[in-house]
């Protein structure tokens, strides 16, 4: 019997605190996740062009000066990428800020250790969710969904399903046909992993963001959803003639 290869994921760490990232990177090596090492967002940019990420650690203190250009550079050009902040102490305003820019979480003081990032990141990249009955969906729009291997195809195109997105998707499949409020949304799995310390404004935010981000994964037209679509002073729901 041949045993199914597991996926290699791979991290950037961006930041200069080389003594944090050797041992973060001794870390993920136990878990069979690769890290990659540069000192400045500009360094980065550079290994982006060559390379895709499944997680970014951005090192606040490292990068202040670039952040905000470099996430909007990171959300544009890998928009499925993770992107987790590192920070010495607590900044709300920044946080928030952050969040429009696409970052995913913020870890603060002693969450950003090598031994809980290993764990946080592990449940991210490494844990499964339970798989849907059916692994292969069609969706509105000519959308076909492979829950399996984490794919969509539109338009002859091939994006990858990953992370926050693969987990929003799933929930809606989960509870087709019903309205699916934000307080909903914050309290599932979806969100169980995170290392947000952020109050629930912000972290409403970042539930915005990321169904901004499924939406230019699954939607024909995002700007027009079919699939997933807003009830206003309510939440989102899944359409009654989504899944074909």
């Amino acid at each position: 019997m041949h045993r199914r290869k597991m996926r290699k994921y791979t991290v950037l760490y961006i930041g200069n605190d080389c003594v944090r990232q050797n041992c973060l990177a001794g870390h993920l090596q136990s878990l069979g996740i690769d890290m990659h090492k540069v000192s400045s967002a500009s360094l980065a940019k550079q290994k982006l062009r060559r390379h895709e990420y499944d997680l970014l650690l951005i090192q606040f203190e490292s990068v202040r000066n670039h952040l905000f250009d470099f996430c909007r550079f990171v959300h544009h050009k890998h928009y499925e990428a993770v992107i987790l902040i590192l920070m010495a102490k607590a900044m709300p305003i920044i946080e928030g800020k952050l969040f429009e820019y696409g970052v995913d979480d913020i870890a603060i003081g002693k969450q950003t250790l090598p031994v809980v990032l290993k764990s946080r990141i592990k449940r991210r990249l490494v844990s499964r969710l339970s798989p849907t009955k059916t692994n292969k969906i069609m969706l509105k729009g000519g959308v076909a969904v492979d829950l399996g291997r984490r794919e969509i195809r539109l338009n002859g195109f091939h994006r990858k399903l990953e992370g926050v997105s693969y987990k929003l998707l799933q929930y809606f499949l989960e509870n087709p046909h019903r309205a699916v409020s934000r307080e909903e949304l914050l309290k599932s799995y979806i969100w169980d992993n995170s290392v947000c310390s952020s109050d629930t404004g912000e972290r409403g935010r970042a539930i915005d963001m990321a169904m901004t981000r499924l939406r230019r994964l699954i939607e024909p037209d995002p700007s027009n959803p079919q699939i997933i679509t807003t009830i206003y002073g309510t939440g989102w729901i899944l359409a009654k003639n989504a899944i074909i």
